[in-house]
């Protein structure tokens, strides 16, 4: 009876060295995989991107079109100057699969372009790989979440509003998601923290004229990514 309370134990220690470990991965080591995505980011959008956006020999077309897992924008958020959420300038991706979220927040590819003047909406993880979205529930009245395009323009969108809803809401990424007519940015990942069984949604109302643009309205959207 006391080897097979012994065996039962050591199984258990095991076991529980497994998951520690799978946690250590999941929080550290994804993160510095995602840190390693960032930097080649920097240096891509860096390569793409025009000091001067008004500089017509450098300038990127809006019509270009982006492979997935390449920079599609870069973000940060403001609190009266200060940055707030993320300490760093996060660079955005093409896509919204797993596997393309791992090198940062994605652009719903259905939604509008950043500065357009429907729905500009991005995905991003929570806890994992890098955890850009970690504390967007800390937005509140008066922070603005910023945008640089590839055309090397600033969007300024105010934050407006944020909800907890079920994974299959997909409503938040269409194009009017709070029908108030006004071009929105919509951020999305997954809640509580550790787990995706609901969504936590932030959104933003554009300060800046927008751009002559639009989403597709009638685009099939898939259950909200994964984050």
């Amino acid at each position: 009876m006391a080897r097979v309370v012994r065996g039962v134990g050591w199984t258990l220690i095991t076991l529980g060295a497994i998951v520690l470990l799978y946690v250590v991965y999941l929080l550290w080591f994804t993160g510095l995989e995602t840190q390693r995505e960032q930097r080649d980011l920097a240096d891509e959008w860096n390569l793409t991107v025009p000091d001067d956006p008004l500089d017509v020999d450098t300038t990127v077309p809006e019509d270009e079109e982006i492979d997935v897992g390449d920079a599609y924008a870069a973000l940060w958020f403001e609190r009266d100057g200060e940055r707030i959420v993320n300490d760093d300038v996060i660079f955005v991706v093409e896509g919204v699969d797993l596997v393309t979220l791992r090198r940062g927040p994605g652009h719903y590819p259905e939604s509008d372009r950043p500065g357009g003047a429907g729905n500009f909406a991005i995905a991003g993880h929570r806890t994992t790989y890098g955890s850009p979205f970690w504390s967007l529930d800390d937005l509140e009245r008066g922070d603005t979440i910023h945008v640089m395009d590839r055309q090397g323009r600033e969007w300024v969108y105010a934050f407006v509003e944020q909800r907890i809803v079920q994974p299959t809401d997909v409503w938040v990424v269409e194009d009017d998601p709070l029908a108030s007519g006004e071009p929105m940015i919509t951020l999305t990942t997954c809640h509580p923290r550790y787990s995706d069984a609901q969504r936590l949604i932030a959104w933003g109302e554009l300060l800046n004229d927008p751009l002559d643009s639009t989403a597709a309205p009638d685009a099939d959207r898939e259950e909200i990514a994964e984050s």
